[in-house]
This record gives C-alpha cells, structure tokens and sequence, in this order.
C-alpha cells in the first residue's frame, strides 16, 4: 500500500482555513456525540483499545507558576528540576497522609 503523507505547518494550516480550504467538516465534528465518536472508533482498524489500566500510571501537565528564586534553585539541583518537584510533592503527601504509597 502505497502512502501519500502530506505535513503542514500550523501556520500553513491556520492560513487554509482562513481562506476556506478546510477540508474538515466541522459542522459534524461539533454535533457528534459521544456515541457516535466510539461507533466510528470501533470500525477504525488502527483505533487501539482504551481501558482504564491503561491510564493508571498516567501522568498529567498542569501550569505551575513559580517565581525566578525558586525555579532558578529547582534547577540547581542535580535532577530535572520537574521530577525533583514531583518528589517533594510526593514527600509531601506521604507525610501529610498514610494513604499514598505509589513508590516512584
């Protein structure tokens, strides 16, 4: 099977659909329901099984907002200045409760 895969920019995409050149129908992807989303994910032979083991170990980005002090002594230390913050969060939470014990 030959694949003719075509890459945009988000700038050159943006400028298509100004002009009209869309060729997404978002009429129906406004007013799809959620029923209808799953029946066309269930004849989609690439769509892959969701379940909800899968998200069990999921990790979510979430804003933080930080001021220069203590984002520049984050990123002193000697580990990625986020996986250190995940750390003192979860030192937090261990101490705070006895509930939390996802050793990480």
């Amino acid at each position: 099977m030959s694949e003719n895969i075509i890459s945009y920019t988000s700038e050159e995409l943006a400028a298509q659909r100004a002009q009209g050149k869309s060729r997404t129908d978002w009429q129906r992807v406004k007013t799809a329901t959620d029923a209808d989303i799953e029946a066309a994910m269930e004849k989609d032979p690439d769509t892959e099984k969701i379940t909800d083991r899968d998200w069990k170990n999921a990790t979510l980005t979430v804003p933080l907002q930080l001021d220069t002090e203590m984002m520049a002594w984050l990123q002193a230390q000697e580990e990625n200045y986020q996986t250190h913050i995940q750390r003192l969060v979860r030192e937090e939470m261990r101490q705070k409760t006895n509930t939390y014990s996802n050793e990480k």
